[in-house]
């Protein structure tokens, strides 16, 4: 056995192995997220009697950004860290947790951004963020059978009139439910949730985080920010990405072992040989989980005839 082989085997090395591709993925989202904040949205056209547009721009937020990384992000990491470190003593089980948390947030926050950056509406508060003006006059009117550009806009705060734009979806619905249902989950899975023993306590711990994401989003409605349907399909968003995450690391929150995070995936194929050649076999399994078969398949056939065919070819 030669000193790479050795070195694979060592926990460390292997756990290294196994998440530097999730944590690198992260990463680069954080950094899609951040590059599209400095994007214009698409330019779309308006009409000034649009009732749906003519909200007051409230300067101070209820939940601003930097409260909402606090709400989902740090609460739940601190939290994680405190159960998994503190009461389990696993610091794997928190590696895991944390990593899976950063999973949903960033995946959540990039699509979120694509999506805003893309749709281009309008905040309700738009035309008060717009502030219409023709020929040094006023617009509160539409022309026949016509809508405006952005061209009739006056502001001077071009941060302000550019984040007015961003309406669809709602990036603190989906980015609180990102990390606050995945901090859900991961403490059911902690608590067996769904081993038939009926403790009302654990109900009430899981709403606690499902609640402080809903009040976060209403919050956006009271601060004229979004519509109904923008923070609607910012939940859906935030929600389905939290499963999402929460299922690459751990099992079912009804699974007996729902407590212990999957282990260390297998990639052995970064084992160089005695001739400093890397090994070849199972590279894409490894990375991607699809398995190549040696000859064609017609997949056509009844699942008990493929397995015969598997079977043949091993």
């Amino acid at each position: 056995m030669n000193h790479a082989t050795k070195g694979f085997k060592k926990p460390a090395v292997r756990l290294a192995c196994s998440y530097i591709f999730d944590w690198i993925l992260c990463i680069v989202l954080i950094a899609l997220f951040l590059m599209l904040d400095n994007l214009t949205p698409f330019k779309r056209q308006f009409s000034v009697e649009d009732t749906s547009l003519m909200y007051p721009y409230k300067e101070k937020e209820t939940i601003p950004t930097w409260a909402l990384i606090v709400i989902a992000v740090v609460f739940p990491a601190v939290l994680m860290a405190v159960v998994s470190l503190a009461i389990r003593r696993s610091s794997y089980d928190f590696h895991n947790g944390f990593l899976g948390l950063l999973l949903s947030v960033s995946l959540t926050i990039a699509v979120t951004q694509v999506v805003k950056v893309t749709v281009g509406k309008h905040r309700p508060d738009f035309l008060d963020r717009c502030k219409p003006m023709l020929d040094g006059v006023a617009v509160i009117r539409d022309e026949p059978m016509k809508l405006w550009t952005v061209d009739i806009c006056t502001t001077t705060d071009h941060s302000v009139f550019k984040d007015g734009m961003r309406s669809f979806p709602s990036g603190h619905a989906s980015t609180s439910f990102a990390g606050l249902i995945y901090l859900s989950l991961w403490l059911a899975g902690k608590m067996h949730v769904f081993d038939r023993k009926g403790y009302s306590l654990k109900s009430v711990v899981l709403m606690v985080p499902v609640l402080t994401a809903i009040l976060v989003t209403i919050s956006r409605i009271e601060d004229y920010r979004h519509s109904a349907a923008d923070v609607g399909w910012g939940t859906v968003i935030g929600i389905f990405f939290a499963f999402f995450a929460y299922h690459q690391y751990y099992p079912s929150i009804a699974a007996t072992h729902s407590h212990i995070p999957y282990p260390p995936r297998d990639f052995s194929y970064l084992v160089k040989d005695n001739d400093d050649n890397v090994h070849e076999a199972g590279r894409i399994e490894a990375l991607t989980g699809i398995h190549p078969n040696n000859e064609s398949v017609d997949e056509t056939q009844p699942p008990e005839q493929l397995a015969d065919l598997e079977a043949q070819q091993k």
